[in-house]
């Protein structure tokens, strides 16, 4: 067994060591772990922010497109007129040409603002102005944000008219109306239930469009990021149930309680490899046991029938009483062997299910009056006293008298070799609930409750108190009950009181009647 233990150690040892390293390794790399969540979380984030400005982008190329149409058109009025009532945020539409003309094409209430917007662009940033009209002919329409004195700002782009002049046209954009009518719906797809998404003015830090429809207080964000065309206004981005930092330290948890039970199950699994091969070890001692004492049991019959057999053989006995006596001790000796013999081929029948049953109707009573009835000189001699009390009425039940019997004698036969001091056996029957049962007790020393569940099995022999060298025998009785038992699909009881004996019950399944 100690061999075993460290065959154990060594094993725990083998398995448990990568876990152990690979957890200890995980835990020192928290904080770099930490930080790579967190750079994948902000990447994703950075891919929002784009996907936002992208949106507005696209949005700012549909009017330039159309406003371009409609140059090269101007008779469709309708055109113009439909995109101008589709975006209240435009408060006007200018266009100027190479000769430095002024034309407007939609105007709301701030146009001599918008004109002078218009004319200090055209002083600070004519270098960008001029650099439009070059990408435009290179074939990319480029669009700048140019912020006015208020809140507005001009959105400014190149387009040709319908003589293929160049000019520059500026839209008058309110920013919070835009964000507003184009973008929220936007953002709000996009935040759906794992994200707070927040517009707001960069200077005064007012909350301009949010994703939570209830927002009123601007957050403290994970990510940050510009609108390309919007200089004025910043978007922010959370996590909606916590923090890229609460994220990456729950991520790690996870981790380690995984390895942990990972951990967990291996430790189970080596537990119950060891439980089993030490099972294992423990019955291939027990049958060694069981072949020792068999071979003993045998042994010392035999040579006391061979002895017997000699001694008369010889002629040395002379009076007639006592080859009667030698006698009477090889029939005893014979029948032991009989009877062992008869117990282990009993045993191995019903192991093995070649055991044939003769089921019928039957009471326990009538079976253990006869058991009793047989048996009674053979306890009578070794100084038995035997009560009976059966019941008063008694179900009938679906078995095979003679494996009852066998049960019952094997209990009877352990309750003898047991009992030393108090040599008395109590024997009842009864009903409980639909089962029928039998019961015998005796007044031995008992069995500790730590080892009542395993004297079923085969065997096993208690060894408590030097019992298994006091008391020959083969383990298989109480194995043989059990068997027999579990094949009348009953079911097999043992209490035993600390120095009280023990008491086994034995119950049958009755008979049901179908009522009429």
């Amino acid at each position: 067994m100690a061999k075993l233990h460290k065959i154990l150690a060594v094993m725990i040892v083998l398995l448990l060591f990568p876990v152990v390293i690979a957890s200890i390794y995980e835990y020192t790399r928290i904080n770099d772990n930490e930080e790579l969540i967190s750079t994948v979380y902000k990447k994703q984030l950075e891919t929002i922010v784009s996907s936002v400005n992208s949106y507005a982008q696209d949005i700012a190329d549909n009017w330039a497109s159309r406003i371009e149409l409609w140059l090269q058109y101007p008779s469709n009025t309708e055109r113009l007129e439909k995109l101008t009532n589709e975006n209240n945020s435009i408060n006007g539409i200018f266009s100027l040409n190479e000769n430095e003309e002024y034309r407007t094409l939609f105007v709301g209430n701030n146009k001599q603002e918008t004109i002078s917007a218009i004319n200090n662009s055209l002083r600070e940033h004519k270098e960008e102005l001029e650099q439009l009209k070059t990408y435009y002919q290179q074939g990319y329409r480029k669009i700048i944000s140019i912020p006015m004195s208020g809140e507005n700002i001009l959105l400014t782009f190149a387009a040709k008219d319908q003589k293929q002049n160049l000019n520059l046209i500026f839209i008058d954009l309110n920013p919070s109306l835009f964000l507003k009518n184009q973008i929220g719906s936007r953002i709000q797809a996009i935040a759906h239930e794992n994200f707070r998404i927040d517009l707001v003015y960069r200077g005064t830090g007012e909350l301009l469009l949010s994703s939570e429809r209830d927002a009123s207080v601007v957050q403290s964000f994970d990510q940050e990021g510009d609108m390309w065309f919007l200089p004025n206004v910043k978007i922010g981005i959370n996590l909606k149930s916590q923090t890229i930092s609460d994220l990456a330290s729950s991520r790690i948890k996870e981790g380690i309680i995984l390895m942990a039970i990972v951990l967990f199950v291996l430790l189970l699994g080596i537990w119950f490899l060891f439980v089993s091969v030490k099972r294992e070890i423990q019955l291939a001692q027990i049958k060694s046991e069981f072949i020792s004492n068999v071979s003993h049991e045998i042994r010392t019959p035999l040579a006391l029938i061979s002895m017997y057999i000699e001694t008369l053989e010889m002629g040395r006995v002379k009076t007639e009483e006592k080859i009667k006596e030698y006698y009477a001790v090889i029939r005893g000796e014979t029948m032991r062997l009989t009877d062992m013999v008869n117990k282990i081929l009993n045993f191995s029948r019903l192991e093995s299910g070649k055991q044939r049953f003769d089921f019928s109707g039957c009471d326990l009573n009538t079976i253990t009056h006869n058991v009793l009835e047989t048996y009674e000189f053979h306890l009578r001699n070794k100084g038995f006293e035997i009560e009976f009390q059966p019941a008063s009425s008694i179900p009938e039940i679906q078995c095979d008298k003679d494996r009852i019997a066998d049960a019952l004698i094997n209990l009877i036969d352990n309750a003898v070799k047991y009992s030393h001091e108090q040599k008395r056996i109590e024997i009842k029957t009864g009903t409980v609930r639909n089962y029928a049962f039998m019961e015998v007790k005796d007044f031995g020393p008992g069995i500790p409750r730590k080892k009542q569940k395993q004297v079923f099995d085969k065997f096993y022999r208690v060894t408590s108190g030097d019992l298994a060298n006091q008391i020959k025998g083969t383990g298989l009785g109480l194995s043989i009950v059990s068997e027999i038992v579990k094949a009348h699909k009953g079911k097999v009881s043992l209490s035993s009181p600390p120095g009280q004996g023990c008491i086994f019950r034995l119950y049958f399944p009755v008979i049901r009647k179908n009522n009429s």
